[in-house]
């Protein structure tokens, strides 16, 4: 599989520092600490993406990581773990350009159920814009979803 055309010339890093965020890979070896933060976040991502991640398996869960990660690989789309400054999972980011068409991508980014939530998210948000803008290439627009 050819990677999406706006992306086949672009190497996205799998791990990006941006304090007080650090950004690391979204992959199957993380299966126990993505199902944990997935599965406890259920009152924020139900209705975000339909019913998911209710009735949610370990399996499944393993199936979509691999999916991500050989997404990543491919340059079809982008996912990391959003890490807080201590190291600790508190949501994720992913970036996928839109299939069959050039120029346009969509940003999509969750938090856990954390007591500064939405601040912490809106703080991700803004440094996400300024890093895509300085390694993505030129033209693509971005629409931004996550669930407040």
């Amino acid at each position: 599989m050819d990677p999406h055309p706006d992306f086949a010339g672009v190497d996205l890093p799998r791990a990006v520092d941006l304090p007080p965020f650090c950004l690391t890979p979204l992959s199957m070896a993380q299966v126990d600490e993505d199902f944990e933060a997935v599965t406890g976040a259920a009152g924020v991502l139900t209705g975000f993406w339909g019913s998911w991640p209710e009735g949610l398996t370990r399996e499944e869960d393993l199936i979509d990581l691999a999916w991500h990660d050989r997404e990543f690989t491919l340059r079809r789309s982008f996912s990391w773990i959003v890490r807080d400054e201590g190291g600790r999972y508190i949501g994720c980011a992913y970036l996928f350009p839109d299939p069959g068409a050039r120029g346009s991508a969509n940003v999509v980014t969750w938090m856990c159920d954390l007591p500064d939530r939405k601040a912490r998210l809106a703080s991700l948000n803004a440094a996400l814009a300024t890093w895509f803008e300085g390694v993505l290439p030129g033209g693509i627009a971005l629409r931004w979803t996550y669930p407040d």
